[in-house]
């Protein structure tokens, strides 16, 4: 009996909770199907807000924002430009000013210089005024730079530790040896004596043949004649060429008769020998060696006397055409109109083509090549008591001596040339 009433009592509850766990799954799936139904209609709801938004307030936010940004660059540009006025007239009411102090400030030095100057001294103090940038150039980087040399010339220069990352030497040490590198230079190397006075003499000859040259070559391409302005750029050309296509023809030229005198063909020599024939004609042995030599550098006074060309071109070209035509009346030959007008109206140049020969002729000579080796820098042991020297301080010598040879050759040449000068205004 209590078997059966607790068999009824579990399958009562049994039933209960059954009914019960129905109750809440009916109840779950009632909410989850109205759950459904709401969050359907807040999508369905928001796609048709976010339709409406694009298709009506997109395009009224999109113009607003342009219409912002036009709005906020128009605003700076106004204020820029309004910026810049004020600024130009800032600067123009500043340079008025400014040039208003100047003019009253050069209207009275103006008015003091007509006032109490002669018309001569105004003159010189202009010309002053005009050749101060001359003379701080020429202080700097002329001056200053000789000062430095000569003193190097008696020192032995040390230059300090190059910097670790950029291999840069930024000074140098200089230490007093008086003469020890002239004695060096002058006595104890091997050929920088033979080849200065070398150099000296082939520019005193060279100087000669190159302004002979160039006189002569100018008053005949001042005549009239077909292809003259061709012949007259073949006389410039070398000019034209830098140095290394010279050098290279040169070299060239030397390698070429080099190699046909070894080869036993160089039949102008065989046929005719201008030492022999000038020797035979009794021609003295000073005037051999001279025409021989002459000869010889034929080629380096053709080259180097582009520039010599042009300078008596324009002097001849500048000579007064009457007084060529008043010679040519009273029955003067070319030979007399050279030698009393062409000659003296062009003479006053030949001291500008006799010092730049001079210095082009030193500056293309083996000197600067002997002299570079020594530029490098660096110690170097000497002999005869010298101790060792560094190569700076040499190399500083035979510039002074370079310098010093130069300017005796220019004194030579501008004393020789002096006395075949004319003025005309004299």
């Amino acid at each position: 009996m209590v078997k059966r009433i607790f068999n009824v009592i579990l399958t009562g509850l049994d039933k209960f909770f059954y009914a019960f766990a129905c109750f809440f799954r009916g109840c779950g799936w009632l909410l989850k199907k109205i759950w459904f139904g709401f969050s359907f209609a807040f999508i369905f709801l928001g796609s048709l807000i976010n339709k409406f938004i694009v298709v009506c307030f997109y395009p009224i936010g999109r113009a607003i924002k342009k219409a912002f940004i036009a709005t906020r660059d128009g605003i700076e540009h106004l204020v820029i430009k309004i910026r810049t006025k004020n600024e130009q007239r800032k600067i123009k009411y500043r340079e008025s000013n400014f040039h208003a102090k100047m003019d009253k400030t050069f209207g009275k030095v103006k008015k003091f210089f007509n006032t109490h100057l002669t018309y001569r001294r105004r003159q010189a103090i202009w010309g002053m005024v005009f050749i101060i940038p001359l003379i701080i150039g020429f202080i700097y980087f002329f001056l200053f730079p000789f000062i430095t040399t000569i003193v190097f010339s008696f020192s032995n220069i040390y230059r300090t530790t190059p910097n670790q990352y950029t291999s840069h030497v930024y000074g140098a040490v200089t230490e007093w040896v008086g003469f020890d590198n002239y004695r060096f230079v002058w006595s104890v190397h091997a050929s920088f004596k033979e080849t200065l006075w070398s150099v000296f003499k082939s520019t005193l000859v060279n100087t000669l043949m190159i302004l002979v040259f160039s006189l002569i070559i100018a008053v005949v391409l001042n005549s009239k004649f077909r292809g003259r302005a061709f012949v007259r750029a073949i006389f410039f050309m070398p000019v034209i060429f830098n140095s290394q296509a010279v050098d290279a023809a040169t070299s060239a030229g030397t390698a070429l008769t080099d190699a046909m005198e070894k080869a036993g063909q160089d039949v102008f020599t065989t046929m005719f020998n201008f030492s022999d024939f000038l020797t035979a004609a009794n021609v003295p042995a000073t005037a051999v060696n001279f025409l021989t030599n002459a000869a010889k550098n034929i080629f380096d006074v053709i080259s180097y006397s582009g520039v010599q060309i042009l300078i008596f071109l324009s002097g001849i070209q500048s000579v007064s055409k009457q007084l060529y035509e008043a010679a040519k009346i009273e029955g003067a030959t070319q030979y007399e109109i050279f030698w009393k007008i062409t000659f003296p109206m062009v003479s006053p140049l030949m001291l500008t083509a006799g010092v730049y020969t001079v210095v082009d002729s030193f500056l293309r000579s083996d000197l600067l090549r002997l002299m570079n080796s020594y530029s490098t820098g660096g110690d170097m042991t000497t002999i005869v008591g010298l101790g060792a020297l560094t190569k700076d301080g040499v190399y500083s010598a035979m510039s002074i001596l370079f310098v010093l040879v130069s300017l005796v050759t220019l004194a030579i040449v501008l004393l020789a040339l002096r006395r075949l000068v004319f003025y005309y205004d004299d």
